[in-house]
């Protein structure tokens, strides 16, 4: 033993003494004379390459450093750097100065060698690999070996940073300079979505991410639209966040009324990062684009404040167009609560690829909010929230706001149970016939019942009073009035020519109902025009009893929208309430005119002479 420790004294002086007596230049001279002799070849890899930036110099640093920790320590280094940035999620490691290690490729061990010098000329350190492996192997590691390392340092750089959003301040200021750390938490894990469908989304996410040599092959660039559509508070935004850390994309959020012109769209669109998810929210409300058949605007001379200048031409041409080349492995979401007012040109498959429908809360829906919110998989109670959630629309959102309120499993269901159950008699309560809550707990009505009733008041709550407004008159009295008029080519406005006739009529009956419209540009107001007409068209050529429900819903949702605008049309709201309240009214009349139609056939039945039995005498 001790002349073993002898023996390392006497080889740790000597190597000591020659690093001392021997120069620099000397020991350097020799270690190139006894390479001429070995099988290996070195390959050096410097900081700067050609007085730029040595990608691959970086790259090593991220490769080597993320399995030098995770290496044997037989062939790791001794000495290890660490850090954190604020662009990474995790500490990252490198090899200290004049450290070493051994990675093997295809069983092919590969020596590495980190070194630093610094140049007391220049003031400025030196910083260079060095790469040892046998010679027989160089084909290898010039077309695999290097080019595996720079695609692995992509791919580790890009799971472990930090996502960041960017929003627009203004078309010529472009985008947010650093941009804002996205700390979202939602995950596929704890999105609130129906399990096929999430499956769905993850299985076209995977795919599309795999997908760079595929769209290579095909001559398509390496992007993917999705629309995202359904009522509010269905988790649109939330599915975005989980998009964007399942993908560990960036967010650049685009709003359109921001941007001033189609050359601005341009700029922003090109100062976005690959790697990122462009999306543009409420794409059906956020501005008025201006369709490419409809021609120029119309000049508003009444109007001092400029308006938005960006088109649906230059819309597409940016997300769909040679600018799209510009930039790799992008995803573009469109969001909207009403996929049927959107451009049929936008949904199309190359802009909006996957469309993506958010409903109302589904029992699949609620059970994976339950197990967020309370850590259950199973209750005793989610048989009668299953029943209910199918009988009532609610949001996801409206239900996790039930669930939030306390964290007791069985106190936080029985909230919920009441909240549906109001929410269940709230929606019968505004569907009832009038008159008839009397007959709630009824499961028929009888004849005498019915015959006791005021049948002629009852068909009168079924008919809709005119009231002296002849904008809802027959179509064929409508062309004839707006004949005998113009005042829809003083307004200036556009509408779809089977819309002119309505649209005459409305305004000689109302008058400018766009004339204190917030919008101020006149393809806004002839837009919001054009949805006032088809509702009319519609009450004009349905009757009341083909009408559903939904339909006049939806048509009272697109009023309501147009009165935020400030349009004058309260008068048409007024009528579809009164048909929402005629409706179960129609209905109970149906109902009314089918019982008298039994009980009339019925009593003729009885007044038929009946067949004599053999036992019975006929009359004289």
């Amino acid at each position: 033993m001790g002349a073993s420790l002898s023996v390392l004294a006497s080889i740790a002086i000597i190597r000591s003494s020659f690093n001392e007596f021997v120069p620099q230049e000397l020991r350097s001279y020799l270690w190139e004379f006894s390479r001429r002799f070995s099988s290996e070849l070195t390959v050096v890899v410097k900081e700067s390459h050609e007085g730029s930036t040595n990608h691959l110099f970086n790259a090593l640093v991220t490769y080597l450093g993320s399995n030098a920790f995770c290496t044997s320590s037989a062939s790791g280094p001794r000495r290890l750097t660490v850090g954190k940035n604020e662009s990474m999620k995790i500490l990252t490691y490198g090899l200290d100065r004049n450290s070493e290690i051994v990675d093997v490729f295809h069983g092919v061990p590969m020596k590495w060698g980190y070194y630093t010098d610094f140049n007391s000329t220049l003031h400025y350190e030196l910083r260079w690999y060095e790469l040892r492996f046998h010679k027989r192997y160089t084909d290898m590691v010039k077309n695999k070996y290097l080019p595996y390392i720079l695609e692995m340092a992509k791919r580790i750089k890009d799971q472990n940073r930090v996502v960041k959003f960017f929003t627009t301040r203004g078309g010529r200021d472009g985008w947010s300079s650093k941009g804002i750390n996205l700390d979202h938490p939602m995950t596929f894990e704890t999105l609130a979505m129906d399990g096929d469908l999430k499956q769905k989304v993850v299985e076209d996410l995977n795919t599309f991410i795999r997908g760079k040599e595929y769209y290579k092959k095909i001559g398509k660039v390496w992007k993917r639209g999705y629309l995202l559509y359904g009522p509010p508070g269905t988790g649109k935004s939330s599915l975005i966040a989980a998009m964007a850390n399942f993908l560990n994309f960036d967010i650049y959020n685009l709003n359109l009324s921001a941007v001033n012109s189609d050359s601005s769209l341009e700029h922003l669109l090109l100062h976005m990062s690959n790697r990122s998810i462009l999306v543009l929210e409420d794409i059906d409300c956020s501005i008025m684009l201006q369709n490419r058949q409809a021609g120029d605007h119309q000049p508003d001379h009444n109007n001092q404040i400029p308006r938005p200048q960006v088109t649906l031409s230059g819309l597409l041409n940016a997300i769909d167009g040679l600018l799209s080349c510009c930039g790799d492995e992008r995803v573009i979401v469109f969001t909207t609560n009403y996929k049927d007012r959107i451009d049929p040109a936008l949904l199309r498959a190359g802009r909006m690829d996957m469309h993506i429908y958010l409903s109302y809360c589904t029992f699949s829906t609620f059970k994976q909010l339950a197990a967020n919110y309370l850590d259950i998989w199973e209750h005793d109670l989610f048989n009668c929230v299953d029943k209910l959630i199918k009988e009532v629309q609610v949001s996801p959102a409206d239900v996790a706001g039930e669930l939030m309120k306390t964290k007791d499993p069985t106190t936080s269901l029985k909230g919920l149970i009441k909240f549906l159950e109001i929410k269940k008699s709230e929606s019968k309560s505004a569907s009832s016939p009038l008159g008839l809550e009397g007959h709630e707990n009824n499961s028929e009505l009888d004849s005498n019942s019915l015959s006791q009733m005021d049948e002629h008041q009852l068909q009168k709550s079924c008919k809709i009073t005119d009231s002296g407004d002849n904008t809802f008159q027959d179509k064929k009295d409508v062309k004839s009035h707006a004949a005998q008029s113009t005042p829809l080519k003083e307004k200036e406005y556009t509408v779809k020519e089977e819309f002119e006739p309505i649209l005459e009529a409305i305004l000689s009956k109302h008058g400018d109902i766009a004339a204190n419209c917030s919008f101020h540009s006149l393809q806004c107001r002839s837009s919001f025009l054009e949805i006032v007409c088809g509702i009319v068209q519609t009450l004009q050529t349905t009757e009341i009893k083909d009408l559903s429900e939904f339909q006049i819903k939806s048509m009272l949702s697109s009023i309501r929208d147009l009165e935020s605008a400030q349009l004058d049309v309260g008068w048409v709201h007024q009528r579809l309430e009164k048909i929402i309240q005629a409706m179960p009214l129609a209905e109970q009349c149906a109902t009314l005119k089918e019982v008298k139609s039994d009980n009339m056939q019925g009593i003729v039945e009885d007044r038929k002479p009946k067949a004599c039995n053999a036992g019975t005498l006929m009359p004289n």
